[in-house]
């Protein structure tokens, strides 16, 4: 996860709309494919594909070699590991969870936690679900145990693989907050797995089936995914770092912090679905929908305003919304946003409904180049500016 100077986009002004027509289409193009080109020699190995949306003009670039097993080019249909992009689909479930009456944001975590798991609280007060979907619940990034620790990793190209669940259920019992939980920003990878097996507690329903229910089956994301059929793995892009090939992350405990595969063309829907857009969807759901229309407005609402925190750390002027870091405009009004990285694959997504655009941008290159982040604020840059 990275800020890459985020809060300077607070100053751009309003964007003038684009006109939908074969010109501007082609402008959008030239701006998008110049961007791709300029940062690609920063990438190392591997692809960059980029995605734009403005207002109702959509542009894909692939840059680089993905090193797909079909020989494809990297583009629109290339499958990346996007990595903590994950986690703004694990905040849709929340929020369609609240809007249908099944939890409450401020509900403890102890309510809908799988037993004998216990939830640990700070002098009585406890974690809520708002505070794990928003990183203020007290919680370090990745857990402690006697099998895993960052600082003595049985294999760093593939760091998650030996945590498991139960390992992190054992780890929550015996955690004791440094804080007060909603006091103190600290982003935790651990802590939206935990939010991931609370809901699933909540719903009786696995995180994987609650995540094709609420998002991917609905909109029709049919290539998001936390397991890869073989004609996906075949379009798959081979991540690297400092120059080598290095295997994808697998990360059992993990899953709804991190654990989804998907492409820019099912982000690119994703993102227009956000918008609200009624004529995203391919699946079963329509962003205007009453009810999706509600859940997505939820889990677009901020929760946490960093100005207000006791301790905003990183967030700074920033804000969270249920699985959304959020960012302003320099109209005031919200740019929401998520970067992720694993250890061959960088990706960055945001969008804005008031000036109607959103961007994706995924490598498999060296993640700690976070291309894909600079790419996008690139793109966000020319966006709120022209």
């Amino acid at each position: 996860m990275s800020f890459l100077a985020l809060w300077g986009w607070v100053s751009v002004p309003a964007a003038d709309p684009v006109a939908t027509h074969p010109s501007a289409a082609g402008g959008l193009r030239d701006t998008v494919a110049a961007m791709a080109d300029r940062r690609l020699s920063e990438a190392g190995p591997g692809s960059l594909v980029v995605g734009v949306i403005r207002d109702d003009v959509k542009v894909v670039i692939g840059r680089g070699d993905s090193g797909r097993p079909d020989g494809g080019p990297p583009d629109g249909r290339t499958l990346f590991q996007i990595a903590s992009l994950t986690k703004p689909f694990t905040g849709t479930i929340l929020a369609e969870l609240i809007r249908a009456g099944r939890v409450a944001p401020t509900d403890p975590l102890a309510r809908h936690l799988p037993q004998p798991t216990h939830a640990p609280d700070f002098d009585g007060q406890p974690i809520r679900l708002r505070d794990l979907a928003t990183h203020t619940a007290g919680l370090p990034n990745v857990p402690e145990t006697p099998r895993f620790s960052w600082s003595r990793l049985e294999d760093p190209r593939n760091p998650y693989k030996p945590l498991t669940r139960e390992e992190v259920a054992s780890w929550l019992s015996n955690f004791s907050l440094p804080v007060p939980p909603g006091t103190r920003f600290r982003y935790s990878n651990v802590g939206m797995a935990v939010l991931g097996e609370a809901l699933s507690t909540a719903a009786g329903t696995p995180y994987e089936t609650l995540l094709k229910r609420v998002v991917t089956e609905r909109f029709g994301l049919k290539d998001t995914t936390l397991r890869l059929s073989a004609e996906q793995r075949a379009r798959k892009a081979v991540g690297h770092a400092r120059g080598q090939v290095v295997p994808d992350w697998e990360a059992p405990a993990m899953q709804p912090s991190f654990g989804l595969y998907s492409s820019a063309n099912d982000l690119l829907r994703w993102l227009r679905v956000n918008m609200g857009d009624c004529s995203a969807a391919a699946g079963n759901g329509s962003a205007c929908d009453p009810e999706v229309k509600a859940t997505l407005t939820l889990a677009q609402s901020v929760q946490v305003d960093g100005r207000a925190l006791r301790d905003p750390g990183a967030l700074g002027q920033g804000a969270m919304a249920l699985g959304w870091f959020v960012a302003w405009a320099g109209d005031g009004t919200p740019i929401l946003w998520h970067s992720g990285s694993t250890g061959g694959f960088n990706a960055y997504i945001a969008f804005s409904r008031a000036h109607r655009w959103a961007a994706v941008a995924l490598t498999n290159s060296d993640p700690d180049r976070v291309v894909a982040d600079k790419v996008v604020g690139d793109i966000i840059n020319h966006l709120e500016s022209h």
